[in-house]
C-alpha cells in the first residue's frame, strides 16, 4: 500500500524560500565586508599619508640669562698693544678679554676670511656700527639713541632715566666712547678699571649718542688665530737672534715675523716684501747648503745656531 506524500503547506514553502534568501544574503555578505575593510584600511593609509608631518621636538636654548644692571667688568688686557676705547668698552660691557673683543671687530669687517691673511688685522679705532655689531656677536643687543642738544657727560649722567639710568650703555663722547652702567664707569683713561661715575674723568665732554644694551642672545661663534706653538729651544733671545740673521743674510733694514712667514724691508724700497715661508728661512740658518738662497756664513747665523743648539 503505498503513501503518496502531502504537499507543502504555503507557510513552510514561504519559510524555506526566506531561509535560502538569507543563506545568498550571508554567502554574497562576506566577500563584501572584506572589500570594504580593505577600502578602508587604504583610506586610512591615504588620509596619513596626506597628513602634514608633526614637527620633531627641538631642543632648547641654552639660557643665556638677563642683562645684570648697575655692574661692569674690569677689563682683561691679554695683549701687548695698547688700549683703545672701543675695544675696552666692549670687554668691559661683555667680561671678554680685550683679544677676543678684538677677534668680534675683525668678524664684523672681515668676517671669518681673515684667518686666511698672512699676518692678523691691527684693530685701533672702531665705529659705533661695529662696536653694536661686535657686542651682538657676543651676546649683548641694544640701539644706537641719539642725545639732543649734546650735553655734557657730567648733564647726561646726571639726567639719564629709564633704561639708561640702571642698564650697561656705550656712551659716544666727542672724543672716544665710554662704557657706564647705573654708577659705575669705565674708559682707557681709568685704564680699563671700573670706577665710580663722579670719579670719572673728561665729564666736560659733550655726549652724542648712546647706545642702550638690553637683551642678551646666545653668542655666535668668532673667528680666532690660536698661536703657534713656540719651537723647541725658542725664546726671546732666539728670536732677536734670527732677526739679526735675517737681516745680516739679506742686508734688509726692517724684518716682520710672523708665525709662518718672514717679510722684510731693503734700504731703497717702500713697503714689505716676502721673504719666504719661515720654516725654510730657519732651515737655510740652522743647516747652511751651497743650494740655499741665505748662505748662512754671517757671524749673527752662526750666533743663532749656537742658540739653538747647532
Amino acid at each position: 500500500m503505498s503513501h503518496t506524500p502531502t504537499p507543502p503547506s504555503q507557510e513552510e514553502t514561504s519559510k524555506r524560500a526566506r531561509s535560502e534568501g538569507d543563506r545568498q544574503n550571508n554567502v554574497l555578505a562576506f566577500p563584501f565586508d572584506k572589500t570594504s575593510a580593505a577600502r578602508s584600511i587604504q583610506a586610512e593609509l591615504a588620509r596619513r599619508a596626506s597628513a602634514p608631518v608633526k614637527p620633531a621636538a627641538t631642543k632648547p636654548l641654552p639660557d643665556v640669562g638677563a642683562i645684570k644692571t648697575r655692574y661692569l667688568h674690569d677689563v682683561v688686557k691679554d695683549t701687548r698693544s695698547r688700549l683703545y676705547d672701543g675695544l675696552c668698552v666692549i670687554a668691559s660691557i661683555a667680561g671678554v678679554t680685550v683679544s677676543q673683543a678684538a677677534d668680534a671687530i675683525r668678524q664684523v669687517r672681515y668676517g671669518a676670511r681673515w684667518l686666511d691673511f698672512s699676518y692678523t688685522p691691527p684693530v685701533k679705532w672702531v665705529s659705533a656700527h661695529e662696536i653694536e655689531q661686535a657686542l651682538r656677536l657676543v651676546g649683548y643687543v641694544g640701539k644706537w639713541r641719539y642725545v639732543p642738544d649734546r650735553p655734557t657727560l657730567a648733564a647726561y649722567l646726571n639726567g639719564r632715566t629709564g633704561m639708561e639710568r640702571d642698564y650697561p650703555c656705550v656712551v659716544s663722547l666727542s672724543t672716544h666712547c665710554v662704557a657706564v652702567s647705573g654708577g659705575v664707569f669705565c674708559d682707557v683713561f681709568s685704564g680699563g678699571v671700573v670706577v665710580d661715575i663722579d670719579d670719572a674723568e673728561g665729564r666736560r665732554k659733550r655726549v652724542g649718542r648712546v647706545l642702550v644694551l638690553t637683551e642678551r642672545i646666545a653668542p655666535s661663534a668668532i673667528a680666532t688665530r690660536t698661536p703657534a706653538p713656540k719651537k723647541a729651544g725658542e725664546n726671546g733671545k732666539a728670536i732677536r737672534l734670527l732677526r739679526e740673521a735675517i737681516k745680516a743674510e739679506t742686508g734688509a733694514t726692517r724684518i716682520r715675523l710672523t708665525p709662518n712667514e718672514v717679510f722684510v724691508t731693503g734700504p731703497a724700497e717702500a713697503g714689505w716684501h716676502w721673504l719666504g715661508n719661515r720654516d725654510s728661512i730657519e732651515d737655510q740658518i740652522l743647516m747652511p747648503r751651497p743650494d740655499n738662497r741665505l748662505a748662512g756664513n754671517t757671524g749673527a747665523a752662526a750666533a743663532y745656531r749656537a742658540v739653538m743648539g747647532y
